[in-house]
């Protein structure tokens, strides 16, 4: 059976292959002193490698001899792992990248195009949680707090993302008194052109599912409604995540 793009590049030494073709052709064994490991496994990966058609294998013109390339798609899809193994948080974020609760930022801002405020991003977070029960693994937990259901890893997260290069947030002072301490200052999120390259492969894998092509359709109408309209409606459904004071 024919491996996804998120799970071959999940496999060990897939993205490493991947990095060494940018330097160009390669036969397989200078390919396998490059990256390491076992021959086995390196061969293994070539071949999911090349089912995926991330890289092919061609005559050298020179030689005759047959090496191996990058596809057009695999090149564009190398160039942009190497942006995030280049980043200042590298191995932190390129070693959990497309699994794990992570991903489901990424999913939504390619389904969304931008997401208007933190409170926005958590509530379409939560909903896909609660209300769509689309995630099927370890999810961000939230408690009640501030405007409804809070989960501070969630925004830690995408702070990861940024600074991986994936996403950007983008600041907007929107209120502010001179006779007052309080500033409002609303994020924006959307994704990089890099981080579109990665969102789209995870995009792509889970609408697969018919349950998440209906959750998406949903969450792009919670995204449309005003913040006040969707805050009434997360306290109307999930009354134990609103603070008294609200």
């Amino acid at each position: 059976m024919t491996m996804s793009i998120p799970e071959v590049l999940s496999r060990s030494k897939a993205i490493e292959i991947l990095l060494a073709l940018l330097d160009g052709p390669k036969h397989i064994r200078l390919l396998h002193r490059e990256v390491g490991g076992s021959a086995s496994t390196v061969e293994s990966r070539v071949r999911e490698l090349i089912n995926a058609r991330l890289i092919e294998e061609v005559e050298e013109d020179t030689t005759g001899r047959r090496v191996l390339e990058l596809t057009s798609s695999g090149r564009a899809l190398a160039v942009t792992l190497k942006k995030i193994m280049e980043s200042t948080i590298k191995t932190k974020v390129t070693g959990n990248i497309l699994e794990g609760p992570r991903k489901w930022i990424l999913v939504l801002l390619f389904a969304l195009g931008a997401i208007k405020g933190s409170t926005r991003l958590e509530k379409l977070l939560f909903l896909l949680k609660e209300e769509l029960k689309v995630v099927d693994e370890p999810f961000y937990r939230f408690s009640p707090y501030l405007f409804g259901p809070f989960s501070a890893e969630a925004l830690n997260d995408a702070k990861l993302l940024r600074d991986a290069g994936l996403i950007e947030i983008i600041e907007e002072t929107l209120d502010f008194s001179p006779l007052s301490d309080w500033i409002v200052v609303r994020k924006t999120y959307r994704l990089t052109e890099a981080g579109k390259e990665i969102a789209k492969h995870l995009f792509e894998e889970l609408r697969k599912r018919p349950e998440v092509r209906e959750a998406l359709r949903k969450i792009q109408q919670y995204n449309a409604m005003p913040l006040d309209e969707l805050l009434s409606y997360v306290y109307k459904r999930y009354p134990e995540f609103k603070r008294e004071e609200e």
